[in-house]
């Protein structure tokens, strides 16, 4: 084998490059260019991933841009995991089921969608040692994130899942999508108030699926003292160690987990996607860090 080319991505930029990025909107936050350049550099590929900012209404231009400039493919973010199906030429696996992309690949035949999210989040509940089998969820949100979610925990064997959202409707929606791809777990809506998020006194898991709370916990209607030891609180923020409702939850002695192990583990499956190598999870995990750190 040749010597491998450890020259960061951004240093090597000529005619092989290979693009990959990120359409989201806004973008400014996402640290997602750091954690894939990383592994391009670990593995020495001749590949860089780069934001693209698309605003809502502008999806079906961005595919297109992409398919014309020659993109080997492009994650999807907040907020358009769900529209983006609309201009994809056809959808594989949970993309399919869920309705809902955050990977694209672009092929010869056209832009194919898949969804990492959902493999992603079952991988960092394993990794940290939560038990879902045989146990009732609680999941707040209903976008394209939370239909991952509620997804992997019906694999995992939870009981029953309960689903919360501001905007009902839209938890109606994805409820009923996933009534049929759900096997024998029972899925249900409460409402968004205190009353109706009592239920998180009987669940072992409740999973944040929102930008909510992550300053404010009282910003989800939810009375605490409903923890207690041996439940998990989990929210898919990955850009703080602890968000006011991970910090409200532990105060009440319940385990708690940020988004970075999700993070993580969808971001090194779209990896596999796009290049069919195995992501250097390693590099990946010090990258995201040392970003966080504000290295």
């Amino acid at each position: 084998m040749g010597k491998k080319d450890t020259r960061g991505s951004m240093d090597r930029i000529d005619g092989r490059t290979q693009l990959v990025g990120l359409i989201g909107y806004p973008i400014d936050y996402t640290l997602s260019p750091h954690v894939h350049n990383a592994a391009f550099q670990e593995l020495g590929l001749n590949w860089v991933y780069v934001p693209l900012r698309v605003a809502p209404g502008k999806l079906g231009d961005a595919v297109r841009g992409l398919e014309s400039l020659g993109f080997r493919g492009a994650n999807v973010t907040i907020p358009h995991k769900v529209d983006i199906v609309l201009h994809l030429r056809r959808l594989e696996g949970d993309a399919e089921l869920l309705g809902a992309v955050n990977t694209i690949c672009l092929e010869e035949d056209g832009t194919v969608g898949h969804n990492t999210d959902v493999e992603g989040f079952a991988r960092s509940l394993m990794e940290a040692g939560v038990e879902v089998e045989g146990r009732p969820a609680l999941v707040i949100g209903a976008g394209g994130a939370a239909r991952a979610v509620v997804l992997a925990l019906s694999r995992m064997g939870a009981v029953r899942i309960y689903v919360a959202n501001r905007t009902r409707q839209r938890a109606e929606e994805m409820v009923d999508r996933l009534k049929g791809v759900a096997g024998g777990t029972e899925i249900s809506i409460r409402d968004f108030d205190r009353e109706g998020l009592k239920v998180a006194g009987e669940c072992g898991l409740v999973v944040n699926c929102t930008p909510l709370a992550s300053e404010d916990a009282g910003e989800i209607p939810l009375d605490y003292s409903d923890f207690g030891n041996g439940s998990w609180a989990v929210d898919l923020n990955y850009y703080q160690e602890s968000t006011a409702f991970l910090r409200a939850a532990a105060a009440r002695g319940a385990s708690t987990l940020n988004g970075e192990g999700m993070f993580i583990h969808q971001a090194a499956l779209s990896f596999r996607v796009w290049t069919g190598l195995e992501a250097p999870l390693g590099a990946m995990r010090k990258a995201l860090k040392e970003r966080l750190r504000g290295n």
